[in-house]
């Protein structure tokens, strides 16, 4: 069932899509449906669930797949202006409602699932139930079902369309990536880089994350994949079980905002936007570099504090292991070929579509000429390439079941926000209250941001935080892609910012480390992190925007501004920073943050006065760890 909803949406790609109310039903009726089946196929925390149960469960997979093909037979009837909806439409519609509640209730926990029910009761009752300025216009039933279930918005809107067209493929291509090989080859080229330096095996931990993370887009996901491989292998080098933790979390993060794929909430973005994928790929660029910019800082300033040495020598890979034909072609010639189609003007379906084709065909020529090709033979090389083809786009359509899900519930809110003025009306307050100040205003969005990631994936995080905070930041003056990249940088942060964490949680799990531990020492290598987004806003060069002269001006001080950020956090530079001169470290970043000359001047004056301090203090003293 899985691998012939990927082969589906595949063939779409290439030779077009169904109309509407035919493609966008098939995504979203397997998303709730799936998620029921999978439900039935796990066994409880007690044991295997019992018959009963499963039989409910499968029950309300096929009245999910029912209620969306309901809506397909009747398109043709649903188009009709004059339509008349009786009992029956009216039920399919609450089910196909109540259903993707339960189904995303089950996925991704009960945050969204709960909100969307709430938008849902202000929606149809709030007009009886609510005086003044918040209260919503009357809603009849035939509006409701034409709202949420029998037209191209609600439950099959936009969101459900980009689910359909673009994040399919990227998932697809994404899993394949993996089940061919891809994480060896990521994890000994990550090893071979950042592998011989202070800390080494945490910073291959995070230059793995990066691009691993580019390829998945999902945070939880990247903490699953590499975190089983680095987790490990720190601990057993003695890192700290919280530090090991706190890496891998810190890091997966930002796979989202690693460009090229960079995740559903980037193509969602460019659907807001009305704009190319590129545009946000290249305004993305800088951004993702300062992120990891600032893991790598903050993993090399405690690395060097506690003396966590570089990978050992024997377990060095040789570049021959992930720059073989074998190995590079599949890995880099896919990724390659999207970039050129996206870059082209293809669309970002075809473009993923053709990196897919690129990828089984370099294996299908490049792995019989491999060792294990050669000892196997032909038949057999090409006979198991099927079988990780096969399973890849298993595990795509098990993905593609979370995902299909949250956009369904996630449409639900945005479609409320918008039919009742709510959205407006919440941006207007979010105006108000910042007093028309663009710093407090960027202080509610990210908060807002953040508090909406809890328990929820970061696409669900970023639509919720654009719908409600973006225009107001817009009134403000911000462009729109900036407002956009600043709400999902923090809708990315979100996964590692406590009490409600899911990278941490994931983390932790691997790590067997308390979760608070951990979450406090991600905290700290992200200190420099969260300041990120304010410096691409007052510094667009670092979004790609202006001239040459402008960009490189913009990246190289806000380097140094995370670098400034990164020691006054840490208290580790050639030795233990005093009290003072962390805060006057501290001091030197803010006026860098200041997008004007003289704070450039007067900031890497103080900055550099700093290091000379900190240089002619002598040769650096070992600290303990912790």
């Amino acid at each position: 069932m899985f691998a012939a909803f990927v082969a589906l949406h595949f063939y779409n790609a290439l030779f077009g899509q169904f109309e509407p109310l035919v493609q966008r039903p098939i995504f979203v009726g397997f998303g709730i449906g799936g998620a029921f089946f999978l439900y039935a196929a796990r066994t409880s925390r007690t044991g295997a669930r019992s018959g009963i149960e499963r039989a409910v469960d499968i029950t309300l997979g096929l009245l999910a797949f029912g209620v969306c093909l309901y809506a397909i037979v009747n398109r043709d009837r649903f188009s009709d202006i004059m339509v008349r909806y009786g009992p029956l439409d009216k039920a399919a519609g609450l089910v196909a409602v109540l259903l993707t509640l339960e189904a995303a209730r089950r996925v991704i926990g009960w945050f969204l699932p709960l909100l969307a029910l709430c938008t849902v009761v202000y929606f149809y009752f709030g007009h009886d139930l609510i005086e003044g300025a918040w209260r919503p216009p009357r809603v009849s039933a035939r509006t409701a079902v034409e709202t949420f279930y029998s037209s191209t918005t609600g439950l099959f809107g936009y969101l459900a369309d980009i689910g359909a067209r673009v994040i399919v493929i990227y998932v697809l291509l994404g899993a394949l990536l993996l089940s061919t090989g891809a994480t060896d080859a990521f994890m000994k080229m990550a090893t071979w880089i950042a592998g011989r330096s202070y800390g080494g095996s945490a910073k291959v931990c995070a230059l793995s994350s990066a691009m691993f993370g580019t390829v998945t887009g999902s945070a939880v996901a990247n903490v699953m994949a590499t975190g089983s491989i680095t987790i490990p292998t720190m601990k057993r080098l003695r890192y700290p079980s919280a530090f090991a933790g706190a890496v891998e979390a810190v890091a997966s993060s930002a796979g989202q905002l690693t460009p090229p794929v960079m995740g559903a909430a980037a193509f969602i973005m460019a659907e807001f936007l009305n704009i190319p994928y590129t545009d946000i790929v290249i305004a993305a660029i800088g951004p993702a570099f300062l992120y990891y910019l600032a893991v790598w800082l903050g993993v090399d300033l405690y690395a060097r504090r506690t003396e966590l040495q570089p990978t050992p020598k024997s377990e060095m890979p040789e570049p021959a292991e992930f720059l073989a034909l074998d190995k590079s072609i599949p890995l880099f010639l896919p990724i390659a070929a999207m970039v050129f189609f996206l870059f082209n003007g293809y669309t970002p379906s075809y473009a993923g579509a053709g990196a897919i084709i690129m990828l089984v065909l370099a294996c299908v020529v490049v792995r019989p000429f491999s060792r294990d090709g050669r000892e196997q033979g032909v038949l057999a090389c090409w006979a198991k390439l099927a079988r990780d083809v096969h399973g890849g786009m298993v595990e795509a359509g098990r993905a593609l079941v979370m995902i299909a899900a949250l956009l369904a519930c996630a449409a639900i809110v945005v479609k409320v926000l918008t039919a009742t003025g709510a959205g407006v009306k919440v941006s207007n307050l979010l105006f108000s209250v910042s007093g028309q100040g663009l710093i407090v205003a960027l202080l509610l969005a990210a908060v807002l941001a953040i508090l909406l990631g809890m328990d929820v994936p970061t696409t669900a995080s970023y639509v919720l935080a654009a719908a409600i905070a973006a225009p107001s930041l817009v009134r403000l003056g911000l462009p729109e892609l900036t407002a956009h990249l600043f709400v999902f940088y923090y809708a990315i942060l979100s996964a590692i910012t406590p009490p409600v964490c899911a990278s941490v949680y994931a983390a932790a799990a691997l790590a067997g480390a308390n979760f608070w531990r951990v979450a406090g020492r991600a905290l700290m290598l992200a200190g420099a992190i969260y300041v990120v987004p304010f410096l691409f806003v007052f510094r667009p060069g670092i979004m790609g925007q202006g001239t040459a002269g402008q960009i490189l001006l913009d990246m190289g001080v806000a380097c140094a501004a995370v670098f400034a950020v990164s020691v006054g956090t840490s208290g580790w530079f050639r030795g233990k920073v005093p009290a003072l001169g962390r805060l006057l470290f501290l001091s030197a970043a803010a006026l860098l943050f200041y997008a004007a000359p003289t704070a450039d001047i007067l900031g890497g004056l103080a900055l550099a006065g700093l290091l000379a301090w900190r240089f002619l203090q002598g040769a650096p003293q070992p600290g303990r760890a912790g």
